[in-house]
């Protein structure tokens, strides 16, 4: 198959939809014109080609006009007849975050004392919940941090499912990064702070947003079942690809391995991840509100101690709002507008919601300002099904990597599929990886889950009877003595998470200190990876996990169990 060129006019975008098995390509033709992909920008070259697959939904949009040329061809591809709303309604907004920005860097050039002081209180803030006896998990912990000088903008996005959230979010991170501005408070300069790496990145054009991700469904990062903190930088690359669903917001530590840099290369970044246990924060919005309390005393620890992240602001993604949502007025949307002090929420397509959320937050008295937005046309409804194939995508990328192999077009020979530029190389960069299957005893690692696996309504319960297990409290399983516990975690994927007070040591379960450690310090604590339970032999009391890391022992001997599962065929 031959390539072909397609020409867009100013303010258009092409729009594809790709389906299982297939991949596309495209490069910028030098000397036509500009484009992007949800803000990232697509330099021109010859052999610069921007490969797509895994069902990827994208546009390729222009400001000045462009030609493309295009290696492959999707099921769905076509350039609509309205002007991308990039270039009117999205691009306003992200005008309007950027004079926050500079704002913001001018107060803080303006109080050096105060990043100082900041920077010192982030240091002695305790780094897990309850560790110390010292952080509180009751609504307000991160108000120890805050402190509203210097603040970046702190724009949530909301709206039904299949709106265009998380397309927006990068498009708005990918502009922030892209910034001609300069995002340094000037105390890069003073005597000892003075070094190579901090006079670079002074110089360096770009702000240096963090994503807050709050929708732990698929295509969450890094995984399924999880929130998380994506601090972003335009070092070494100004761009969230999307060349893949797998990995919207760019690739993970324990997925990269050594990725060379290209033109379709995902941004590497270093999420704070925490487990939630559910791909729905309804599950359990009792556990998914502490959730986000432990993540907004994370995020308040690192805008104290980075005036460049203080500045630069917070864009966070949300899970579709449902009519229940509203029915409860948007009790957990609520909590993470407080929580995260956010000052603007941008409303996808949502008329209902927009005026609800300008009732429950008026302006000026509330501080925050409620945006309504479009929907863009080029929105793709997904369905279940496709969810469950990206669910399983995700997992399986985050243990064995990316692969190099791509559908031949149907009634295309081997040769002609080989000769397609960027149908070669993995998607994003992203290698193969050799993960280790190994066989460890039940009784090597501390196994718990939040609440009970299934839990009645308080009304379905006997009169007078009480529940043994509450929404938050931590359960412990017991494998060695339950078949019940072995079945519960065959084929799941488990979440090691950072050892309360650095576990017990050598030989040691990581609870084997005093005092024992709390549900809050076992929940709360920071994901440092994840495993998959293969296989379990109830005679030997072992079982077979698989590890991205091989040659390595495991980072810890704690682990959460959710509802997230995976069979490797």
């Amino acid at each position: 198959m031959a390539t072909r060129t397609q020409r867009l006019t100013a303010r258009s975008e092409f729009r594809f939809e790709l389906e299982p098995g297939e991949r596309i390509s495209l490069r910028l033709v030098p000397d036509s014109g500009d484009a992007e992909v949800f803000g990232a920008e697509l330099v021109p070259g010859k052999e610069r080609w921007y490969a797509f697959g895994d069902e990827a939904k994208a546009a390729i949009s222009t400001w000045a006009g462009c030609e493309l040329e295009i290696a492959g061809r999707a099921s769905t591809e076509y350039v609509p007849d309205d002007p991308s709303p990039t270039y009117t309604s999205y691009a306003n907004v992200h005008l309007h975050l950027e004079g926050a920005r500079l704002r913001a860097r001018a107060a803080l050039r303006a109080q050096p004392d105060l990043i100082r002081s900041q920077a010192s209180a982030a240091l002695a803030a305790p780094t897990q919940p309850g560790e110390g006896g010292a952080l509180p998990i009751n609504g307000d912990a991160e108000t120890q941090l805050y402190s509203a000088v210097g603040q970046g903008p702190r724009v949530l996005v909301v709206g039904p499912e299949s709106a265009g959230k998380s397309s927006l979010v990068k498009l708005l991170a990918n502009y922030a990064l892209r910034s001609p501005a300069v995002c340094s408070t000037g105390l890069e300069e003073e005597g000892k702070e003075k070094d190579s790496k901090s006079a670079e990145e002074s110089e360096v054009t770009g702000w240096w947003p963090t994503v807050v991700n709050l929708d732990p469904s698929a295509g969450a990062p890094p995984l399924p079942c999880t929130l998380s903190l994506l601090p972003l930088s335009p070092m070494p690359s100004a761009a969230l690809p999307s060349c893949s669903p797998a990995f919207p917001f760019g690739t993970t530590a324990p997925t990269t391995g050594a990725s060379a840099p290209g033109p379709g290369a995902a941004h590497g970044v270093a999420p704070l991840t925490l487990w939630l246990g559910k791909e729905d924060v309804r599950a359990n919005e009792t556990h998914s509100m502490r959730v986000v309390e432990w993540l907004g005393a994370a995020l308040e620890k690192r805008l104290a101690r980075d005036p460049r992240a203080r500045m630069s602001g917070i864009i966070v993604d949300t899970q579709g709002v449902t009519s229940a949502d509203g029915r409860g007025r948007y009790a957990f949307l609520q909590h993470c507008i407080r929580t995260l002090k956010i000052d603007t929420i941008i409303v996808l397509g949502h008329e209902k919601l927009n005026i609800e959320l300008s009732r429950i937050f008026p302006t000026p008295e509330s501080g925050i300002r409620v945006l309504k937005l479009p929907k863009s046309g080029g929105v793709v409804e997904l369905d279940s099904t496709y969810k469950e194939r990206l669910r399983a995508l995700q997992i399986r990328s985050y243990f064995y990597g990316g692969s190099a192999s791509a559908s031949r077009p149907e009634g295309e020979g081997e040769a002609s599929s080989a000769t397609l530029p960027g149908h070669a190389e993995p998607l994003g960069g992203l290698p193969a990886l050799s993960p280790l299957t190994t066989s460890i005893p039940f009784d090597l690692l501390e196994i718990y889950r939040v609440g009970q696996e299934n839990m009645a309504p308080s009304s379905a319960l006997p009169i007078g009877m009480g529940r043994t297990v509450t929404e938050t409290q931590l359960v412990k399983l017991d494998p060695v003595n339950s078949a019940g516990d072995q079945a519960a975690v065959l084929h799941s994927v488990l979440a090691l998470i950072e050892a309360p007070r650095g576990g017990g040591g050598p030989g040691q379960a990581d609870s084997a200190i005093e005092p024992p450690p709390s549900d809050d310090e076992i929940t709360g604590a920071t994901v440092l990876g994840f495993i998959h339970i293969g296989s379990i032999d109830a005679t030997r009391k072992k079982m077979s996990i698989l590890s991205p890391n091989p040659g390595r022992k495991l980072p810890s001997k704690t682990a959460l169990l959710g509802t997230l599962d995976w069979q490797d065929a």
